[in-house]
């Protein structure tokens, strides 16, 4: 198979699955909250975008975008397309961006074998960044749309990117082994 469409695949379809645990698991223990004008604390799908990016590269991003799309238009639902399709694009381009810029700086994210020698300071680096981006990015869409001047909105983003992305990485690692194994 071709290997972009390989990545398309895998991508496409942990992101998908990012996110249905995020709509069963995290939005009903997070209560009351506006999650659409603030933001969730613990975001799952943003290890559904970063991780990917990390280990598979800029391949992976047009699944990324595809799979965003399908999630906020057809999953959640959202009250008008030009909100999600916005904020879907800006959430993208934080990742292209961020990988744009550390692989312009030459910083290595993968390895040769997939989490055993993958270094783990320039992923959470990536993390961090990536959701520093899409906080800000996000933040000033939010801004303009609600008219609501708070910077807590873009903590909020990179709060809850940085959570959702290391609690996947965390299960990932741990769900790794046993995978690798069911395999042989």
């Amino acid at each position: 198979m071709n290997k972009f469409i390989e990545i398309s695949i895998y991508t496409f379809i942990f992101h998908v699955l990012c996110y249905v645990m995020w709509m069963l698991i995290v939005v009903p223990a997070e209560g009351p909250t506006d999650i659409q004008a603030l933001g969730s604390l613990v975001y799952l799908p943003n290890a559904g975008r970063v991780l990917p990016v990390i280990f598979f590269g800029w391949q992976a991003i047009p699944a990324v975008l595809a799979a965003e799309f399908l999630e906020w238009e057809v999953l959640w639902q959202g009250p008008e397309f030009y909100r999600t399709v916005i904020a879907t694009t800006i959430s993208t381009a934080a990742v292209l961006v961020s990988w744009c810029i550390f692989y312009l700086l030459g910083v290595d994210l993968n390895q040769s074998d997939v989490l055993k020698s993958t270094n783990w300071k320039h992923v959470f680096l990536f993390i961090f960044f990536t959701a520093g981006l899409n906080g800000l990015g996000n933040g000033a869409w939010y801004i303009f749309l609600h008219e609501v001047y708070d910077p807590l909105i873009s903590l909020r983003f990179l709060v809850g990117d940085v959570v959702g992305a290391t609690i996947m990485l965390i299960l990932l690692v741990f769900f790794y082994p046993m995978f690798k194994n069911f395999q042989k």
